[in-house]
């Protein structure tokens, strides 16, 4: 029934596209026995055959490998003694038995308790024929086409339409998980096709995605308190977010610059500093460089820059294609390895952001140029290579990956824009936090991690 509200079609479309069987007319036994022959390979003039129009466009789909079965199993609907049908992918059929995979699970019928049987039109045809009738931002749907498909083992056609849907919505959490599951089964599968054996491509797809999912797991994150201390170093005091400064850190301040102008030198004016407001403070604090006790300034909230990178940059665009598993959140990252889990808790948000502020490439350019934003690397290498003055390097096509494709298509593009206005609302000039991080090593990969450059402040 979900399906059916899902697709937008009625009972009829069901029965029209094989997902369901009639019954027979009025429930009873058609008293026609069981079928002793195997199913006929073409399917019978029914509900069930649907005839695809000549000028019926068929989606693009992937090429079929030699040796595939592009039609997909063969589905039959078995019509049982009392007038129930049940359905399946037909595995084996005897004298006595025909056995059906039902959601995975090989299931036996006695002919002997059957008065029908008949085949369903191939998966393919009917997958076009369901595809004709969503439309491309019906993204849902589509994703429950994807497991209908998964159902049915066609797995390379299900990465197909899935890439698809990332392409148009790249955060779609299904869409997401069903990704991650098809690009294992079809290395699996096409390893299988290709005859190996156990122990060889089979074992090392299995290795190699245990060995990013351990990787992931031991992935080094940003503990509250470093983060807070990169919100307390980006404070914007023109618009602050919310702070919290305990008394005990303006006396200890105090106690620190006992000699400074800055700070009042009778009882009163000392008092009167402890009830300033939390910026003033901070101010203070700023003016005096006592960076010792930036740790004890609580930001509740984020600085706007901040704010704007974990909005406009992190979660529209970054996370979802520099940081997803075939680019630089798994086996290929290189150098720059970035975390794709939880995309908009802190944890990730301020690690990512940490990361992409101290990488340097080779040559010992930041990835980040705060000084003129739009030719920094991050950006320039989301451009199409002939627009870019730092190409992305080539990425080949693998099984189960498109390969690398643009982040934005010009330098007009919005996102390539907010991405510079991110860059010119960070605080300058560029403070070092006084934060410990060694970035994550994918050690199956034999990479070495990001550098840490030495920004001037």
């Amino acid at each position: 029934m979900q399906f059916m509200v899902r697709l937008g079609v009625g009972a009829s479309g069901l029965l029209a596209l094989g997902l369901v069987a009639p019954l027979p007319a009025g429930g009873q036994d058609s008293g026609s026995g069981p079928q002793e022959s195997a199913p006929s390979t073409q399917p019978p003039a029914s509900p069930d055959a649907v005839p695809i129009a000549p000028d019926t466009p068929r989606p693009e789909t992937p090429e079929a490998k030699p040796g595939a079965a592009p039609e997909g199993p063969r589905e039959v609907v078995l019509s049982l003694r009392g007038g129930r049908e049940v359905s399946g992918v037909l595995v084996r059929e005897d004298a006595k038995i025909i056995t059906l995979r039902i959601e995975g699970i090989e299931t036996g019928f006695e002919k002997s308790s059957l008065t029908g049987m008949r085949e369903l039109p191939p998966v393919l045809e009917r997958y076009v024929t369901m595809r004709s009738l969503l439309s491309d931002d019906d993204l849902d749907g589509r994703v429950l086409l994807v497991e209908w498909l998964r159902s049915r083992q066609m797995y390379q056609l299900a990465l197909f339409e899935i890439n698809a849907v990332l392409d148009r919505d790249p955060m779609h959490a299904r869409a997401r998980e069903l990704k991650l599951w098809l690009d294992l089964q079809v290395n699996l599968t096409e390893s299988r096709a290709a005859g190996e054996q156990p122990g060889g491509a089979d074992a090392d797809a299995k290795a190699a995605y245990q060995a990013r999912q351990r990787a992931k797991n031991e992935f080094p994150l940003l503990s509250p308190d470093q983060i807070n201390l990169i919100k307390v170093y980006e404070v914007d005091l023109r618009h602050p977010p919310p702070l919290l400064i305990k008394r005990a850190t303006i006396e200890q301040l105090i106690r620190m610059f006992p000699a400074s102008p800055l700070i009042p030198a009778t009882p009163e004016g000392r008092e009167a500093l402890l009830r300033q407001t939390p910026e003033r403070l901070l101010e203070l604090m700023f003016r005096l460089q006592a960076r010792e006790l930036y740790g004890q300034v609580l930001v509740r909230g984020h600085p706007d820059s901040l704010e704007r990178f974990r909005n406009e940059v992190h979660g529209r665009w970054l996370v979802n294609t520099c940081a997803t598993a075939q680019c630089h959140g798994g086996g290929e990252a290189g150098r720059l390895w970035l975390y794709d889990r939880k995309p908009f808790s802190d944890e990730t948000v301020y690690t990512n952001f940490l990361i992409l502020e101290r990488f340097r490439l080779a040559d010992g350019t930041p990835l980040l140029n705060y000084s003129e934003p739009a030719r920094s690397p991050l950006l320039q290498m989301g451009l199409p290579t002939e627009l870019s003055l730092y190409p992305h390097p080539s990425v080949p096509r693998t099984k189960g990956s498109r390969g690398w494709h643009s982040v934005f298509r010009t330098a007009e593009d919005k996102r390539f824009q907010e991405a510079v206005g991110w860059l010119s609302t960070m605080y300058r000039p560029r403070p070092e936090y006084p934060i410990k991080y060694e970035p994550p090593r994918f050690e199956m990969k034999d990479e070495t991690g990001a550098e840490a450059g030495k920004p001037d402040r």
